[in-house]
């Protein structure tokens, strides 16, 4: 008797984009399933698993290379990742279909859904789950143990190679990030600073480079770790947590290298050249939860 099939997966995603934690997130995990050996593939927003062939037909008449390449010619991917992009084909009965938190109800029929919470649930956008899913979640601040019974973790952090020190000698004023701060008070630090919302990654590190502090409004962006490595006091405006403390506990890379508020700034620098190895080593427990997803999910 043969062995039964594996279930694979299909991750519902946007197209690749350097500056999107979520889409990053996204294309990182199948990256990560295929290196452990799964069978994983993206699937682009807003595509439904069936097309009717009035529908189907249009679109090729507009693009006729979608004729042969589907999927994949409608989502931007990574090259530097192993992302493949499903198939009709390739979304079965027992496919685990993993949904970001800000896609509404289950758009592929799927049967088997995992859930990641890659930011709080209707903090900034709405939301709509169904009966049966399994939850996972980015960080401790991104979910809602009321709604998921408490989600399992799971996170891939990877450090971009475009963030070094360069150890200039010039270093004069500040740079700041709104993101998903863009609701606080702005402070009198930031008035003629420089803003980097927008900036590419190779941008942005040369204006860390520059820059003698950096603040961000943002409490859950990676680039609070990205200006420390590069030699800024990097700064959280405080506003969602009463203490440095509690922040960290949701956020645990940032113990080290990174200021809580403007009386936190000693800690930031004194810890600064701690974070690079922080972010190694959460580099390698990210693949654990990984792996960890992957048992969970099977089993189910």
């Amino acid at each position: 008797m043969s062995e039964p099939s594996r279930p694979n997966y299909i991750i519902y995603a946007p197209g690749f984009d350097p500056d999107s934690g979520g889409a990053i997130f996204l294309h990182q995990l199948v990256h990560a399933l295929v290196s452990l050996g799964e069978d994983a593939a993206l699937w682009p927003w807003g595509v439904p698993p069936k097309r009717s062939f009035g529908g189907w037909l249009k679109q090729v008449l507009r693009k006729p290379r979608l004729l042969w390449q589907g999927n994949a010619a409608l989502l931007r991917r990574n090259p530097a990742l192993t992302t493949p992009v499903a198939r009709a084909r390739d979304l079965r009965e027992d496919t685990i279909v993993v949904y970001p938190e800000v896609t509404l109800g289950n758009p592929l029929e799927a049967r088997h859904i995992a859930r990641w919470l890659l930011y709080t649930p209707g903090q900034k956008d709405p939301y709509a789950f169904t009966e049966g899913e399994m939850f996972f979640r980015a960080g401790e601040m991104s979910d809602l143990p009321d709604v998921t019974g408490g989600a399992q973790d799971l996170y891939l952090w990877q450090r971009h190679p475009a963030y070094r020190n360069e150890k200039r000698p010039d270093r004069k004023g500040a740079c700041y990030i709104l993101r998903k701060g863009r609701e606080k008070d702005r402070i009198p630090q930031t008035a003629d600073a420089i803003c980097i919302d927008g900036m590419s990654h190779e941008e942005t590190a040369q204006v860390f480079n520059a820059c003698e502090t950096f603040y961000s409004y943002d409490e859950a962006t990676f680039y609070s770790q990205y200006a420390a490595i590069c030699g800024c006091t990097s700064v959280i405006v405080p506003g969602y947590f009463r203490t440095r403390e509690d922040w960290v506990a949701s956020h645990p890379i940032g113990r080290v290298g990174v200021a809580y508020g403007l009386d936190d700034l000693d800690h930031a620098r004194t810890t600064r050249e701690q974070v690079a190895e922080v972010l190694a080593a959460q580099e390698q427990a990210g693949l654990e939860t990984v792996r960890s997803f992957i048992s969970r999910t099977q089993t189910r």
